[in-house]
């Protein structure tokens, strides 16, 4: 506790000081510790301000982290996490940012690398084709059948001349790898370790055979592969060769690695274990990356000519081919169309299917004959075919003469629009046919003028008329009288069309009656009558010529009285011809019979 102050007590200076005194003692401090006191005060902003170490920090960043990249992987190993999160992030949120930030990287090297295959697969490609018509090529496949390898393959390895499948960049003093290259067909194996066991090698050769300095080893070879190692003041350039390297290739690898030594000797003279100052010789290093085969013969081989050939005509023969099927359905089509009473509105072809659509007259011929008739299995051919009736001249005729029916005497014409019947039939005949001609499709006119309308008793009369004289001992018809035979043929040809349209059982019966004149014996007169009556009915056509007549020769009973049929007289050149007679006789049922 403040004890009070007594009253005897002096008073304080300060109390007691005058205010001049007090501005003294503040200037004589102000003089005596200012230095100090701004940098208690600049330390103190510090503190409380970071903006100020942040703009302190920011304007020695870059020195501190170049510096400190150098001594060791410790800031690499420290920075790498948080980049690899943090871009990880960035992808995740805006990968656009990032695609477009890589696309000028990503695209050449997308091109360049598609460029690359294709061009490899096109020269495996080439490889194959050259050799794979030749004999060689047929060896070659054998091989492959044999050791299970691809043919494309067998082909490489028979047709490499040499490629350059890998470079190693050897770091001459320490031996580590700076950079590696290799083709798309190399078999890559732990870069570190081949390097390594070339540096071993190379000290074992001098250690063991005793080399003198300066003296080193410049060609390793195992089987296909050939090793060519070039030796620097800084670096080894070992080469992998398969194949048979030619003379330049040593002295372009030589060349490169004296261009690498020359451009990168600040990065040899500071090398400190790291190999990523050597990622740029990348592109030099590929130039020596190439690959050669041997150039295929100019000349084609016959196994090549052969097949080619073959190919050849087999294009010819199935374009001859297709050319002449072509023209032939063309000409099948043609033909159909253009056949009468058809009319086509449907003609496809489908592979070996054939489909037909549109009308037919029933008269007309079926098109699948014309199709079957080329060779076309009629299973193969679909026709869907519409009645009609046709009006073309040929059917309107043709339909005519089947719907009239008209007697072997008469004869149906057709001419634009008329029909004309001519010949010899009979009257029910004509009826009909005037009735029913003028209703047939296609027929506008019906003429029978020329047609000549006979009965059948007006036929039997001129029959009955009919006779043809012999000469005396005779039974040979003259000359005059068998001009008399087309005339009865036709009348016998009438009578018997209207036979067959007889009804009610009736036959009709036509006797050729032979005669003769009494003069000499009774035998010989009979003899000679039924030779003459045989005679006429052979040159009219035998009794069977016109069904369903029945012709008969017989001899008239009485002429050896010299009395004619129904009791007259005759002279002896009456008595000298043969006759007919026709008759019809109704068929006698068994009611009718005697018992």
């Amino acid at each position: 506790m403040n004890q009070p102050r007594s009253s005897n007590q002096p008073p304080s200076t300060e109390t007691t000081a005058s205010p001049q005194l007090r501005q003294e003692w503040a200037e004589l401090r102000t003089l005596l510790l200012a230095p100090e006191q701004t940098q208690l005060t600049e330390l103190r902003d510090r503190i409380d301000q970071t903006e100020i170490d942040a703009r302190s920090v920011g304007n020695v960043l870059a020195e501190a982290i170049a510096l400190r990249g150098k001594q060791d992987e410790r800031l690499t190993a420290a920075l790498t996490p948080h980049v690899q999160t943090a871009l990880t992030s960035s992808v995740r949120r805006t990968p656009h940012v990032i695609a477009e930030a890589i696309a000028p990287i990503m695209g050449p090297a997308i091109r360049q690398a598609i460029v690359h295959a294709l061009q490899g697969m096109m020269q495996s490609f080439n490889q194959t084709i050259d050799h794979s018509l030749s004999l060689k090529g047929l060896a070659w496949r054998i091989e492959a059948w044999r050791t299970g390898r691809p043919f494309a393959e067998v082909v490489l390895l028979h047709t490499l001349r040499f490629r350059v499948e890998q470079l190693f960049l050897i770091h001459r003093d320490t031996g580590l790898l700076l950079h590696h290259v290799a083709s798309d067909t190399a078999v890559i194996h732990d870069q570190q370790l081949v390097s390594g066991m070339l540096t071993a090698i190379q000290a074992f050769v001098q250690d063991t055979f005793n080399t003198q300095r300066g003296q080193t080893l410049n060609t390793l070879e195992v089987g296909e592969c050939r090793l060519l190692i070039e030796q620097g003041s800084q670096a080894i350039l070992a080469c992998v060769v398969r194949g048979t390297a030619p003379g330049y290739l040593r002295a372009q690898v030589q060349q490169t690695l004296e261009s690498i030594q020359l451009d990168y000797a600040d990065a040899f003279a500071a090398f400190d274990g790291n190999p990523s100052g050597f990622d740029a010789t990348h592109d030099r290093l590929m130039e020596c990356i190439q690959t050669q085969y041997d150039t295929p013969r100019t000349t084609i081989s016959p196994m090549t000519w052969a097949t080619f050939a073959l190919i050849f005509f087999a294009i010819a023969f199935w374009s001859w081919t297709s050319y002449q099927s072509n023209q032939r359905w063309q000409r099948m089509a043609q033909n159909i169309r253009a056949m009468p009473g058809i009319v086509v509105t449907t003609l496809e072809r489908d592979g070996h299917s054939i489909t037909l659509e549109g009308l037919r007259d029933p008269l007309a011929a079926h098109p699948e004959e014309l199709l079957a008739e080329e060779g076309i299995p009629r299973e193969h051919i679909n026709a869907h075919w519409t009645p009609f009736y046709s009006l073309d001249p040929q059917f309107v005729g043709e339909r005519a003469t089947l719907l009239l029916h008209p007697p072997e005497t008469a004869t149906l014409h057709y001419n634009d629009g008329r029909l004309t019947a001519s010949g010899t039939a009979q009257e029910n005949w004509a009826i009909h046919a005037r009735q029913v001609a003028a209703l047939l499709p296609g027929i506008h006119e019906y003429r029978d003028e020329d047609l000549r309308v006979v009965s059948r008793a007006d036929l039997i009369a001129q029959l009955n008329r009919t006779s043809f004289s012999f000469e005396s001992g005779s039974s040979t018809l003259s000359e005059q009288e068998l001009s008399k035979l087309a005339p009865v043929q036709r009348l016998l040809e009438d009578l018997r069309q209207s036979a067959r349209v007889a009804s009610g059982g009736a036959r009709i019966v036509v006797e050729v009656i032979g005669d003769a004149d009494p003069a000499g014996p009774e035998i010989m007169n009979f003899l000679l009558a039924t030779a003459r009556a045989h005679a006429v009915l052979a040159a009219l056509g035998g009794a069977t010529a016109y069904p369903p007549l029945t012709l008969s020769a017989s001899v008239e009973p009485t002429s050896l009285t010299g009395q004619k049929r129904g009791g007259t007289a005759s002279t002896p050149n009456a008595r000298r011809r043969t006759t007919l007679l026709v008759t019809i006789k109704q068929a006698v049922s068994h009611s009718d019979s005697a018992p």
